[in-house]
C-alpha cells in the first residue's frame, strides 16, 4: 500500500469516528434519553473545543436536566465568541427563564425576533417566558404562532394546551353518587368566562337528591389575578330550606405561586339550617412542573349550633399526592381526616366530622381540550358507619 493511500484511509477513519458519534448523539438528544447523549457531546467538544454546535447541545441537554446555572454559563460561552448565534440567544432565554429571571429573558429573546424569522423554538421560549411572567394572553400569541410552525411537538402542544386551560373559559360537569350510610345522587354545572386577561368570573348550579330530599345551590364569583404570581378568588352561593345543601355559603382565598411552592389561605362560612360553621385553611403544594405534584391543607373549623347554644371546633387534615404517569394522564391519590370535601359537606356531617377518607382519582386530559376524570373515595366514620363516593368530573376547555 502506497504511503498517500495510507494517509487517505486514517483521515478517512478518523473523520468517520466524529461524525458517527455526533449522528449518535443527536439521535439519543431528540428521542429524550438525555445522559447518554450528554457524554457523547461532551467527548466531541473535549476533541474539538471549537465545534460550537456540539457545545450548544451539551447546553441544551443540561437545561433539560434541570442543571440550569450551567446551561447559562455555556449558552453564555458561545456568545462571548459568537454574539449574534440565533441559538444561543434563544437558549439563554430560556435559561433565564428557568431560573425566574423572565424580565432578562424577554429582553434576550425579543432581541432575536428580527434575526430569527419565523423560529418555532424562539415562539415557543417567548411564550414561556411571558407565562412565567404573568401574562397568559400573549404567551397563548406566541404558542399559536409556534404551533403553526412545528404542529407535532408534543411538549410544544402540551405547555400549549396548559396555557389554554389556565386562562381560558371553561364549561364543567360534575357528577355524584354516594352510597352507605346515606344515598345521594348529586350534579353541578360550572360556567367560566375569562372577561379581562386578569379577570375570571364564575357561575355554579348544584342539584342533590339525598334520602327522600332534594336541594339546589346556585351562585357565582370571580377570580383576580392581583400580579403575576397571587390570585385572589371570592364565591358566595346558596339555597333556600336546603335539608343538607348548605343554605349559604361565602368563601375567600388567595394563593401565591413562588417557584415549586404555592402557597396559600381559604375562609369559608357555611350556614346549614340551624348550623353554621366557619372554617380556616392554610393550604400548601410542591409542584416540580414535570411529574410530581404535593398538596396539603390544614383546617380550622367551627360549629355554631342555633338550637342548642353549643360550639364545637374540629381540625382537618388533607393529603394529595398527583401523579403524571404518561403525557395526558395523571393519577392521584388523596387522604383526608375530617372535612375532606367543603362543596360536599352536608348538614348530617357536621356533629360528626371524626371521619377518614381514602381516594384515587384517573384524569385523562384529550386534545380536543376536553378532560375527564374520575374519583373513588371510600369513608370510615367514628360512629362505625361507612361510605362510598363515585365522582366523575367533565371539563371542555373553550379556545
Amino acid at each position: 500500500m502506497s504511503v498517500p493511500l495510507a494517509a487517505v484511509l486514517v483521515l478517512s477513519m478518523a473523520l468517520q469516528a466524529p461524525a458517527a458519534d455526533r449522528t449518535l448523539a443527536e439521535q439519543l438528544a431528540r428521542s429524550g434519553q438525555t445522559a447518554e447523549a450528554l457524554v457523547l457531546f461532551e467527548r466531541i467538544v473535549e476533541e474539538n473545543p471549537a465545534d460550537v454546535e456540539a457545545r450548544l447541545w451539551i447546553a441544551r441537554l443540561l437545561l433539560r436536566m434541570g442543571r440550569t446555572a450551567e446551561a447559562e454559563a455555556g449558552f453564555r460561552s458561545v456568545l462571548r465568541e459568537h454574539p449574534s448565534d440565533v441559538d444561543a440567544r434563544i437558549g439563554l432565554g430560556a435559561a433565564l427563564t428557568r431560573r425566574d429571571a423572565w424580565r432578562e429573558a424577554v429582553a434576550v429573546l425579543r432581541s432575536v425576533e428580527t434575526d430569527a424569522g419565523d423560529n418555532a423554538e424562539l415562539f415557543a421560549a417567548l411564550a414561556r417566558a411571558y407565562r412565567r411572567a404573568g401574562d397568559d394572553r400573549r404567551a397563548l400569541d406566541y404558542y399559536k404562532r409556534a404551533k403553526v410552525l412545528a404542529p407535532s411537538d408534543p411538549d410544544l402542544i402540551e405547555a400549549y394546551e396548559g396555557t389554554l386551560r389556565a386562562y381560558g373559559s371553561s364549561i364543567e360537569f360534575e357528577g355524584l353518587a354516594e352510597s352507605g350510610v346515606s344515598d345521594a345522587r348529586s350534579g353541578a354545572l360550572t360556567g367560566s368566562l375569562r372577561v379581562l386577561p386578569r379577570l375570571l368570573i364564575q357561575g355554579i348550579v348544584r342539584v342533590q337528591d339525598r334520602d327522600e330530599s332534594s336541594d339546589a345551590v346556585g351562585g357565582g364569583g370571580a377570580v383576580w389575578r392581583l400580579n403575576r404570581s397571587t390570585n385572589v378568588e371570592f364565591r358566595i352561593g346558596g339555597g333556600i330550606d336546603n335539608t343538607a345543601l348548605a343554605n349559604g355559603d361565602v368563601t375567600g382565598e388567595v394563593r401565591h405561586y413562588r417557584g415549586a411552592f404555592e402557597i396559600g389561605v381559604n375562609i369559608r362560612h357555611l350556614s346549614f339550617t340551624g348550623v353554621s360553621v366557619t372554617a380556616l385553611s392554610p393550604i400548601l403544594a410542591w409542584d416540580t412542573g414535570e411529574r410530581w405534584r404535593l398538596a396539603a391543607r390544614y383546617s380550622y373549623s367551627r360549629s355554631s349550633f342555633s338550637t342548642t347554644g353549643e360550639t364545637s371546633r374540629d381540625h382537618s387534615v388533607l393529603f394529595r399526592e398527583t401523579f403524571r404517569a404518561w403525557r395526558r394522564v395523571d393519577t392521584t391519590l388523596t387522604y383526608a381526616y375530617g372535612i375532606e370535601s367543603f362543596e360536599d359537606l352536608t348538614a348530617d356531617r357536621l356533629a360528626n366530622l371524626g371521619a377518614n377518607t381514602v381516594a384515587a382519582t384517573l384524569r385523562i386530559r384529550m386534545p380536543s381540550l376536553t378532560s375527564v376524570a374520575a374519583t373513588w373515595e371510600h369513608q370510615s366514620r367514628s360512629n362505625d358507619t361507612r361510605l362510598d363516593r363515585l365522582t366523575v368530573v367533565l371539563v371542555q376547555t373553550l379556545r
